[in-house]
């Protein structure tokens, strides 16, 4: 049974890509306070000003900082960077970060004209790395899957499940209440934060369907008991 919706403050590491900003979009909408991160100032503050005219009547605040301070301020950090940037940005940003819940949105892929396949991890997967580069942090991989078009429409319900990973089973819940903020969203605890790998192999999957069919792809299970709003795996 859904729960109580607690009101908390997360921050969007490199959140002016689409998928920052939709997510950003998403829990603002929810009344959580949303802070853009970026390496630049001016950046963060002008993708935090493209949400607000969408967003001011639910949001107690939606503004742009720089990453660390965006992640120094917020209950929640969101990575939203690229696979690339990750390892070098990362442990930069340990201090800020320090035993907060940290979720990894991130996705180790490449495309080009052939479509898109996985990076080969040392870790195993993004999230993964992240626990080895921030080991205070409470790590949890979600919403790799999300369709970032479908993220950015603000009155679209998105009829997707997000699958949540993690080694602390309450950070796990906590991620998973805040992907029920999400219209149309099911949240699915996963299990274990290895099994991330699994979930970011999906979303290549994704890609070169929508690049074949001309489409906006979400993924969902079928034949899960636990009622709509959530279940467990």
């Amino acid at each position: 049974m859904q729960g109580v919706r607690v009101l908390t403050s997360i921050a969007f590491l490199g959140g002016t890509g689409p998928e920052g900003l939709g997510l950003a979009l998403r829990m603002a909408l929810a009344g959580h306070e949303v802070t853009i991160g970026s390496r630049s100032v001016e950046r963060a503050e002008e993708a935090a000003e493209t949400l607000k005219p969408t967003v001011m009547a639910g949001a107690r605040t939606v503004r742009g900082a720089v990453n660390d301070k965006a992640a120094a301020a917020a209950e929640i950090v969101v990575n939203t960077l690229p696979y690339s940037a990750q390892a070098a940005s990362l442990p930069g940003l340990a201090g800020e970060i320090g035993s907060k819940i940290f979720i990894s949105t991130v996705v180790p892929l490449e495309v080009d004209k052939a479509g898109a396949r996985m990076v080969d991890v040392p870790e195993g997967s993004a999230a993964e790395q992240a626990r080895a580069l921030l080991p205070a942090a409470r790590v949890t991989g979600a919403f790799q899957t999300l369709s970032a078009v479908h993220l950015n429409q603000a009155d679209l319900p998105i009829d997707a499940d997000v699958l949540v990973t993690g080694d602390d089973k309450d950070a796990r819940q906590e991620v998973v209440e805040l992907a029920r903020c999400i219209a149309g969203v099911r949240a699915v605890d996963l299990g274990v934060l290895a099994r991330s790998r699994l979930v970011e192999s999906i979303t290549p999957l994704l890609i070169n369907l929508n690049r074949r069919y001309k489409s906006h792809t979400e993924f969902k299970i079928v034949g899960l008991d636990g009622g709509p709003d959530s279940a467990s795996v």
